[in-house]
């Protein structure tokens, strides 16, 4: 049985249409217009035409893979809007460097939430218990911590952070020892260090 001329076409047509690399964003937030993008071969960096274009999370359809000016749209907000790719094919390491010289520290935009769930007896340790997870705090300044106060917070990374107690509007400098702990590891931390 012959092949038709235009079954042949449409194959070829098939196999040359560009295939989509969609992605999902990274990091948007503070960013001005560039918008760190991750697919199926690594993050990209895409400059948008204007600020806002998509946000932290959002599932972008586009050719992200491809160097130079495209379409997009916004799954979540159904927006189009249009960006040049400058950089495609990233690892972790690359982009995070990028990210930390483009964008606005992401301390503004991370912050934490939880409730002390152990402050009386461990010493200058709090437990606090997030939706990320347990975070470990030592207090280094301020005044008195209990048991199911609430802190806010950027203590979803290690290092000195400053909390606020959003009940009494006290404000506390810490040292984040641990995050993001499940409640197992938490509690072995508690034994070890209250009494």
């Amino acid at each position: 049985m012959p092949i038709k001329p235009a079954l042949i076409a449409l194959s070829l047509l098939a196999f040359a249409t560009p295939a989509f690399a969609d992605g999902t964003v990274t990091r948007a937030k503070g960013c001005g217009d560039a918008i760190f993008v991750l697919g199926q071969n690594g993050y990209s960096v895409l400059v948008a035409s204007q600020q806002g274009a998509a946000d932290d999370g959002d599932t972008i359809v586009g050719d992200i893979d491809r160097i130079g000016f495209a379409s997009f749209y916004d799954s979540k907000t159904g927006r189009h809007f249009t960006a040049s790719i400058d950089e495609r094919g990233l690892d972790k390491s690359a982009v995070t460097v990028r990210i930390a010289a483009s964008c606005r520290s992401l301390t503004g935009y991370n912050l934490a939430s939880g409730q002390v769930e152990h402050a009386e007896g461990c010493g200058n340790k709090i437990f606090v218990d997030t939706p990320q997870g347990y975070a470990i705090l030592e207090r280094l300044s301020g005044g008195v911590i209990a048991n199911g106060d609430t802190l806010t917070g950027d203590f979803n990374r290690a290092g000195r952070a400053t909390v606020t107690n959003p009940q009494s509007g006290a404000e506390f400098v810490v040292f984040v020892d641990d995050f993001g702990l499940p409640k197992s590891a938490a509690s072995r931390k508690i034994a070890e260090s209250c009494h």
